[in-house]
């Protein structure tokens, strides 16, 4: 992909599940790929999906209040990353990430209990210590101050419920509070009830029968009693435990169904995602988060949840996740062998930061890797006996899964073709291209770049040679629409003419932000061709696939020696950069705002910790190319397994011709 030099002339169905929780911070098991094309519809049969939101928010966040406000959500409050409690008032699109000003609060405001009432948002309490006595409004405009609790609280959990909201717990300076308080108007308050167990930082949810208060910090330390109030008697009861103690965990309702998501468990914050059943009072595990967060904040909106924010045991992480009763693949199955034996990784790796299994185009070794965040090689292309007689597989130097994860995307930029892997069977089950022979005409490409496919079964990569965006839907073996003019001469002149572009990937928007290796620039268009804007990545001398971090902020590889990756805004303002680095071609966020990256000629895959300023997790020699387990030779391409990959965590607002 990255091969291509200056100056050369010519020229880039339901997601896979986690099945189950883990006990040890690690991701579990993404469900199975099954056989066959990947334009093959999922079945029946709901169950929770969870996923990262294809965005960052655009400043790490905890202890904050998020509620919903119409079809979006409103942002109050919280604890920032560096650690100053904010008065704040945010609206989100959960969907797109963009993100506005929506006012300011009273007064700044974290650890509080919130809900709506009347279609107002209210906080109530928050703030260190006892916290303060304060029920404040939320945007949008000016928050007024509509009354006051009995007493100061800090880390009380609010829940709306027939028309009333619940102040539930806290923490009054002195110990956990009993009380749950109850108001209609967010200015008068009157006792509902009173905790069987008092506790702060508990997770609550309106149900059918009830009330339910889920752990939190009791005088005694955390707790895993699960408390039913009825707010038709005031009465309480313990009626049923968690498998671990946990606080500043999370508590959404979806479909009739209650979701206990994240928390603290045992000093450390947590990945797991349960499902309580208040009929039985039966707790099982449901899901895993892409990244472990206590002391989140969730709502539901537009039929899905969204955990926002929160801590991941070291810093306030800028995550959203977005939890969904979706069908799984009637195929699915199990697709990778359990994982015997140590990891190779560079000394000092840390396998938490990777939110699940890691992508590899092992460029020059000729094969695709996918590694744990152990560093374990836990699936490989080609084995013996996965190509056909005479087909070969040569250079992948990108590589996307599908959105159904049943199969992968190679992109064979030197052998000029374009690969669908069946995950399961091993198999080439479609191919556009020539191989070793590049063109312009039907089924040709010259130098395809960065190829994935759309939700609607639509590939779409950059032509570099041809100085084109190219769109193909399979199984046909025709170019379907064409963005730019095919030329021999490669200059920026977009929608017209690209300067060899390397890249075409999706943002929250539905558009895409195309990069041009010639002239150095960034593009975001759509898929009819209208382009909103251009921009060079400030310092970088050979930009190489752009993406988006979140609306408003971009993240490129500069393919040089030395070479770096740098954020920038669409104004080509520098927001921050990483060098040091030898042709890295490629750089993905995480959903903790992380970044994972190829380094191609140092023969690695690294994640980069923004904030320290270094490198968390490397697998790969540095320097040093092989083919053993830990050895890389050239990697050219990642993306995360599903449900983190690239195309999955798009799906909702991936542009579509």
């Amino acid at each position: 992909m990255k091969a291509l030099r200056r100056g050369l002339g010519g020229a880039a169905a339901a997601a896979a599940l986690l099945a189950a929780a883990c006990s040890g911070g690690q991701a579990a098991r993404p469900a199975a790929t099954g056989a066959g094309s990947p334009w093959g519809a999922p079945g029946p049969a709901a169950v929770l999906q969870v996923m990262p939101a294809p965005y960052q928010l655009p400043r790490a966040l905890s202890r904050e209040a998020v509620l919903p406000d119409g079809n979006g959500l409103l942002v109050a409050g919280g604890l920032t990353g560096s650690d100053v409690t904010t008065d704040a008032v945010t609206r989100l699109n959960p969907v797109t990430g963009v993100t506005s000003a929506a006012g300011r609060l009273a007064a700044p405001a974290r650890d509080t209990a919130s809900a709506v009432l009347g279609g107002q948002a209210y906080l109530f309490g928050g703030g260190a210590a006892g916290g303060a006595a304060t029920a404040q409004t939320a945007g949008p405009g000016k928050s007024t101050v509509a009354g006051r609790l009995p007493a100061g609280l800090s880390g009380a959990v609010g829940v709306t419920a027939g028309g009333t909201a619940y102040v539930i717990g806290g923490y009054d300076g002195a110990a956990p509070d009993p009380a749950v308080l109850a108001t209609t108007d967010g200015r008068h308050f009157r006792a509902a009830a009173t905790l069987r167990v008092p506790v702060r930082y508990a997770a609550a949810a309106a149900g059918a029968d009830g009330i339910w208060v889920v752990g939190g910090q009791a005088a005694s330390g955390t707790t895993d009693v699960i408390q039913r109030v009825n707010p038709a008697d005031g009465k309480t009861a313990v009626t049923g435990h968690l498998p671990v103690p946990l606080q500043g965990a999370v508590a959404l309702s979806l479909d009739g169904r209650i979701y206990v998501a994240g928390g603290e468990a045992a000093g450390a914050a947590s990945r797991v995602v349960y499902r309580f059943d208040p009929a039985t009072s039966r707790v099982t595990p449901a899901g895993v988060l892409p990244v472990p967060v206590a002391y989140a904040a969730g709502a539901v909106a537009g039929g899905a949840a969204y955990l926002v924010g929160g801590e991941d045991g070291r810093r306030a992480v800028p995550a959203v996740t977005t939890l969904r009763l979706a069908a799984p693949d009637p195929a699915a199955g199990p697709w990778l062998a359990p994982a015997p034996g140590p990891g190779h990784l560079a000394r000092g790796s840390d396998p938490s930061v990777l939110p699940g299994d890691v992508l590899i185009a092992d460029h020059m070794n000729n094969r695709l890797l996918i590694v744990d965040p152990q560093g374990r090689v836990r699936w490989e292309f080609p084995r013996p006996g996965d190509l056909a007689p005479g087909q070969t597989f040569l250079a992948p130097d990108d590589a996307f899964f599908t959105r159904d994860g049943r199969d992968i995307v190679a992109t064979q930029e030197d052998d000029q073709v374009i690969s669908v892997i069946s995950v399961r069977s091993g198999k080439i089950v479609y191919r556009y291209g020539v191989p070793g022979v590049p063109g312009a005409g039907p089924g040709h490409l010259s130098n395809p770049d960065d190829a994935m496919l759309t939700p609607r079964g639509v590939i779409i990569t950059a032509d570099i040679r041809n100085c084109r965006i190219v769109l193909i839907t399979p199984p046909a073996h025709t170019v379907t629409k064409v963005i730019g003019t095919t030329t021999q001469l490669c200059e920026h002149a977009p929608p017209a003419r690209f300067g060899s572009p390397n890249g075409a990937f999706p943002m929250t928007d539905g558009h895409y932000l195309v990069t041009e290796i010639n002239g150095d620039w960034a593009d975001e268009l759509s898929l009819s061709g209208d382009v909103a804007w251009s921009a060079n990545p400030p310092g970088v001398l050979y930009p190489s696939d752009t993406n988006e971090v979140y609306p408003g902020r971009y993240l490129t590889s500069d393919y040089s020696d030395p070479g770096q990756v740098v954020e920038f805004d669409r104004h080509g303002h520098l927001l921050w950069r990483f060098g040091g680095l030898n042709h890295p071609s490629l750089a993905l966020p995480l959903p903790n705002g992380d970044i994972l990256l190829n380094d191609d000629f140092n023969h690695r895959v690294c994640v980069i910790d923004p904030v320290a300023g270094k490198i968390v997790w490397q697998y790969g020699h540095t320097g040093v190319s092989g083919t053993a387990p830990g050895y890389l030779s050239d990697p050219d391409g990642v993306d995360l397994v599903p449900p983190g990959s690239l195309v999955v965590t798009h799906g909702a607002t991936m542009g579509e011709p």
